[in-house]
């Protein structure tokens, strides 16, 4: 749906007929953008809502941050907007789990892009980026820049002396990282209060997270891949498990979940599957997909626990190409590019090393016997060829 600026007209036709997305400028002729988005998130949060506008009021564009899921910069490309909705639509496709789109549903409140990651972003598809500007937008933010700190400085990077300064922590890590990070830390930020009230751990989760993201990190290093896919284990390995917070939104759900682990002693995924019909694995994915993350790791938010249902699909996909994916292509950085799917069949991958990253970590929280793998996902690590890898990854952790 275009919106049109008639907003009564337009609200009439949402409620005849369910609608997936809705792009809209920031100034329109009798509503702006944001009032327009208000409206459609609080009486239609199932559809998905993209602001295209410029970075002329930079005042409005950060009120818009708490109910748009995506931005579009002007100028925006016909192919790039095509894109843009095209994923979004298919993201439910891609999760292949009306389930998961019903839990969701049930959410009203599932948070928005934060702002320091759309300030982040707008600098770095500025003409002229600069590290250092983005240092110092992040060096306001007291609360992320101690994260940032602690992160530059532990043991992983073996840095020779203490990183002091945010900037300069920003320099070292990447703006890829960095933003990881900034999200990572709003969505677990945003879920402090009801894990409160659940007794839900934060701060257990964030050690987690962390973890498999320096593990799944580590072992795509000592594979010696390419540094981008060592970055993306790092940063997927940070992001995988953000979809069990999402499910705090919904207490009733959450409580049905750990009642059913308590009763018959069986794993959370398990137990997300026989309540929920899906997991939080594919919630993540959904939120991350929502927000514009690249596919690369919204398809390992969703496939960490099973990658060997990834490769199906991979096969599905390479033995019975439709019309339509034939020469499938996504953008990156403003442009599009092809993807190959045969990597997936034949090497390490992000998506190995955060599968294998989470299992040992998650191993090693149960057992201190690193001889058997029970969490590992071995048919997928026989294809590619790979299972002869693991006690060395383990040694890794």
């Amino acid at each position: 749906m275009k919106y049109t600026g008639r907003g009564k007209d337009d609200f009439e036709l949402m409620e005849k007929s369910s609608y997936d997305v809705v792009v809209s400028d920031m100034h329109m002729p009798d509503m702006d953008g944001v009032k327009l988005f208000e409206i459609v998130m609080e009486r239609f949060p199932g559809t998905v809502r993209i602001m295209h506008s410029d970075n002329s009021d930079r005042a409005m564009a950060m009120k818009s941050v708490k109910c748009t899921h995506q931005f579009l910069m002007k100028p925006c490309t016909a192919e790039i907007m095509k894109y843009t909705i095209e994923r979004t639509c298919k993201l439910k496709d891609l999760l292949k789990d009306e389930a998961l789109i019903e839990t969701v549903g049930w959410i009203k409140n599932l948070p928005s892009l934060p702002i320091l990651y759309v300030l982040i972003t707008k600098e770095m598809q500025s003409p002229e980026p600069s590290l250092t500007k983005v240092g110092s937008l992040i060096s306001h933010d007291i609360s992320f820049s101690a994260k940032i700190l602690q992160l530059v400085n532990s043991a992983y990077f073996g840095l020779p002396q203490k990183i002091i300064d945010p900037q300069q922590a920003t320099i070292y890590l990447g703006i890829e990282v960095v933003k990881a990070l900034v999200l990572s830390n709003h969505v677990f930020s945003s879920f402090r209060d009801e894990a409160e009230l659940l007794g839900f751990s934060i701060s257990e989760l964030w050690r987690h997270s962390l973890g498999v993201g320096m593990l799944a990190g580590e072992i795509a290093r000592v594979e010696m891949v390419e540094d981008k896919v060592v970055e993306e284990a790092f940063i997927a390995g940070m992001l995988h498990d953000i979809g069990k917070l999402i499910l705090l939104r919904v207490p009733v759900l959450y409580k049905k979940i750990m009642e059913f682990v308590e009763y018959t002693g069986s794993d959370l995924v398990d137990a997300e599957y026989t309540v929920l019909k899906t997991s939080h694995a594919e919630m993540g994915a959904y939120l991350l997909g929502l927000w514009g993350i690249p596919d690369s790791v919204v398809e390992i938010l969703a496939f960490h626990h099973e990658p060997s249902t990834f490769i199906e699909n991979v096969f599905s996909t390479i033995n019975n190409p439709s019309d339509k994916n034939k020469d499938k292509t996504t953008p990156t950085g403003g442009k599009l590019e092809s993807r190959s799917t045969a990597k997936f069949l034949k090497e390490l991958t992000a998506l190995t090393a955060v599968h294998v990253a989470n299992a040992l970590v998650m191993q090693k929280d149960c057992s201190q016997d690193m001889t058997t793998f029970p969490y590992v996902d071995m048919l997928y690590l026989r294809t590619l060829g790979l299972s002869d890898r693991l006690p060395e990854w383990a040694e890794c952790l």
